[in-house]
């Protein structure tokens, strides 16, 4: 297995260079459906922060920004794009969420949000059931299936709502 970590310095440019500016606190980019999104995202996440003086844990961005896109990918068709959505909301923190076409699944919401049905024009994102920092343990061992698990250990907050083309899953870090 390749080392895919990037860092800031290695990241393109993105046109960021602005970054941290009073004007600047939200960044919306699409992705292409290919695994080389996945290290981009991350190289993103860190640039952006790297902008902002890294007011989170850049390493913890990273991490979920990664398991965010590489979810996005694995469980929507391969034709089109995810989005990717970076806001940096003092004193609540810095979000990150991916968007895809794929509706929300019922079973998926149920699970999420602990109770059927799901508010699909809310505006408010629903939190993920589970507390941040206590993953719970699998029930079987496998490679994959930990994403969410791992998001939820690294962000303060995680959830998921429905969009008019789909759904978005988010995460906030807060600052330290």
């Amino acid at each position: 297995m390749t080392d895919q970590s990037s860092s800031a310095e290695e990241a393109p440019d993105l046109g960021t260079s602005h970054i941290g500016t009073p004007h600047e606190r939200s960044w919306t980019l699409p992705l292409p459906h290919k695994a080389d999104s996945v290290p981009l995202a991350r190289a993103i996440v860190q640039q952006v922060l790297h902008g902002l003086g890294d007011p989170v844990d850049s390493f913890a961005a990273s991490l979920a920004a990664t398991e965010l896109v590489a979810n996005a990918l694995e469980h929507t068709p391969g034709d089109g794009e995810v989005e990717l959505v970076l806001d940096w909301e003092p004193p609540q923190g810095f979000r990150i969420e991916v968007c895809d076409e794929e509706p929300l699944e019922l079973d998926l919401a149920d699970r999420l949000h602990g109770g059927p049905g799901d508010s699909a024009d809310s505006a408010e994102p629903a939190a993920l059931v589970g507390e941040p920092g206590e993953p719970g343990e699998p029930s079987e061992p496998a490679e994959d299936g930990r994403g969410l698990l791992i998001i939820r250990s690294v962000a303060d907050r995680a959830g998921i709502r429905t969009t008019s083309h789909g759904k978005a899953v988010w995460c906030l870090l807060e600052p330290a």
